[in-house]
């Protein structure tokens, strides 16, 4: 098959991915991280290849950035991982982080959907290991800031809630019930109120 003998850069530029000009827009910069990293994970890519396709996305300061970098890193030793705590150095600065930390700490479901405040935590959960550095902990704050009922029906359930996906699995199964449970009742208000009770 010629595809298996296409350069690696040739089938990442394929996927059509964004380039990154070194917006101050923390939001910018990390949205461009994920869409480069889904690109890298469909392709299963290594470390050093990662790197060599994402230098290309650099474009203006970005750029510059980038080539003071490759002054100071060994880039043939440099994972992926060095280049996000590089690229997070540079484009997350620590009151933002901060703030994040701030966001996770304090953030509660009220009036969201499970799959709302999922979606809320998981994007403020990246930014601040030091708070939910392990799953545990991340399951932990994950329940705390759950509505207080949904929070004591996932607790009644008998699953050893081990893993963050198991519990938003059973907080979406607590909603969902409630839900029903919700309109149910009010169908039989409805229901003995027309029939005079």
């Amino acid at each position: 098959m010629a595809y298996d003998f296409e350069p690696v850069y040739e089938r990442f530029r394929k996927q059509a991915p964004p380039s990154f000009e070194g917006n101050a827009d923390h939001m910018v910069a990390e949205d461009w991280v994920k869409s480069v990293e889904a690109i890298f994970d469909h392709m299963e890519m290594n470390d050093h290849q990662r790197i060599s396709c994402v230098a290309n996305l650099l474009k203006m300061d970005a750029r510059i950035w980038w080539d003071m970098v490759k002054q100071t890193r060994d880039l043939n030793t440099m994972t992926w991982v060095d280049f996000i705590q590089a690229f997070n150095k540079k484009y997350y600065i620590t009151v933002v982080l901060a703030t994040r930390v701030d966001e996770v700490v304090t953030l509660f479901q009220g009036n969201l959907s499970i799959a709302d405040y999922a979606h809320k935590f998981d994007r403020l959960a990246r930014f601040t290991s030091k708070i939910v550095p392990t799953e545990a902990m991340r399951v932990a704050r994950f329940k705390e800031g759950l509505k207080s009922m949904i929070a004591r029906d996932v607790k009644l359930t008998n699953v050893k809630m081990v893993s963050y996906a198991k519990v938003l699995d059973k907080a979406l199964d607590v909603e969902y019930l409630e839900e029903r449970i919700w309109k149910d009742s009010v169908e039989r208000r409805v229901a003995n109120r027309n029939k005079g009770f």
